[in-house]
């Protein structure tokens, strides 16, 4: 790929060139920033696929004008910035006007090849718009508390890194999402909420950088830190947000909010299969009857439907007929309790899977997975025919 690099010392711009040098990317225009030129005519002489900018000092909002104008110009262009104030409202500030990654002034070495590293692996991986769309998978809790925040991030974890699917994981419930921690330290620079306001705007490059990298196959969509109401996101905003991630992406995971609004159903209309969960208590029972009442009352095919009973317990005072008689679809799966290595996992914000590969959730989650997608485990796979011919 190609680079144009907009930096303040030469000292810098050497910095930086050999960096965007190490990680295989042409420099093809270089510039040298100063007080007396706005960065305006600075853009007029850029070309190639990636921008990296210095944007530090007063001239931060100029600069941020100038870059919404090159970006609508743009589209196509990867905007990398550096800053060196590097706070939360320049970052989102930054994001809003198409910039896709903010870094610190200097940058973090290792940060800084790592996003570089991503850009290329996306743009091999990235599929033309003759390839067929992402399969969408939704995650609806029939009652809170039922665990399907972790089987929805664990369950897409294993697509990106056993599967070897690009994965996107996008946590739709305004209320109580916190997917991220379940994967991560952390949210990211930017929540559902952030890119729904910019709808219009919304491509790939937009999605990209609004997205936290986990792995080189998954990234996520965090919820807002803070609650907001469930009507905040409307159907066209989700239909759109959707569409775009179903372009970009192999697998897309959705972690629904289980109050039913407009825009819930518009991602479940838009899902080719729901995972319901359920625990095999009453209250479980009762609720999940309710949802797939209201499912058939909407006229919803029931083939789709997949209901799942998470912490499972063989000898519990309700087992899979009762359910199934009482809610009126078959079990599709049963996961069992593990509490020592899941607490583990969820206070440390690590997969299941990187916590015990063998551990029988991720069992039930990879074959849960396979059956989604038709598709073996491509590192299992490799070991056992690694083994088998050693």
């Amino acid at each position: 790929m190609e680079a144009s690099l907009i930096l303040w010392t030469s000292a810098q711009l050497e910095a930086i060139r050999q960096s965007v040098n190490a990680e295989n990317f042409d420099v093809v225009h270089t510039d040298l920033r100063d007080a007396f030129h706005p960065l305006q005519e600075l853009l007029e002489k850029v070309h190639g696929e990636v921008l990296i900018v210095d944007c530090s000092g007063v001239q931060t909002p100029q600069d941020l004008l100038a870059l919404e104008s090159f970006s609508n110009d743009h589209q196509d262009v990867v905007i990398f910035m550096l800053n060196s104030a590097y706070e939360v409202s320049t970052l989102k500030a930054a994001m809003k006007v198409g910039v896709r990654e903010v870094f610190a002034s200097p940058p973090n070495a290792g940060d800084f090849s790592a996003s570089l590293k991503r850009l290329l692996l996306r743009k091999k991986n990235t599929p033309s718009t003759d390839e067929k769309h992402a399969k969408v998978v939704s995650f609806l809790s029939c009652k809170g508390g039922s665990g399907a925040t972790f089987l929805a991030t664990n369950f897409a974890y294993i697509l990106a890194q056993e599967l070897g699917k690009n994965t996107a994981f996008i946590d739709l419930d305004l209320q109580c999402g916190d997917a991220v921690y379940y994967v991560s330290q952390g949210p990211g620079k930017s929540s559902v909420i952030d890119i729904t306001e910019q709808i219009d705007r919304l491509d790939a490059t937009l999605l990209s950088s609004s997205m936290l990298h986990i792995t080189d196959k998954f990234d996520l969509l965090s919820a807002p830190e803070e609650p907001v109401s469930s009507d905040t996101i409307n159907v066209n905003q989700i239909e759109r947000l959707i569409e775009v991630a179903k372009k970009c992406y192999d697998v897309l995971v959705l972690d629904l909010d289980r109050i039913v609004t407009p825009s819930t159903l518009k991602a479940l209309n838009m899902s080719d299969h729901v995972f319901i969960v359920m625990e095999n208590l009453l209250p479980f029972v009762r609720d999940a009857k309710r949802v797939i009442a209201k499912f058939r009352a909407m006229g919803y095919d029931e083939r789709k439907l997949k209901l799942v009973v998470n912490r499972y317990e063989r000898n519990g005072t309700i087992d899979i007929k009762e359910i199934e008689k009482a809610v009126g679809i078959k079990v599709s799966y049963t996961i069992s309790s593990s509490f020592r290595d899941v607490a583990q996992a969820i206070n440390t914000g690590t997969p299941l899977l990187h916590v015990n590969t063998e551990n029988f959730i991720v069992d039930a989650l990879r074959r849960m997975a396979q059956e989604f997608t038709g598709t073996k485990s491509v590192k299992r796979s490799d070991w056992f025919s690694r083994l088998m011919h050693s």
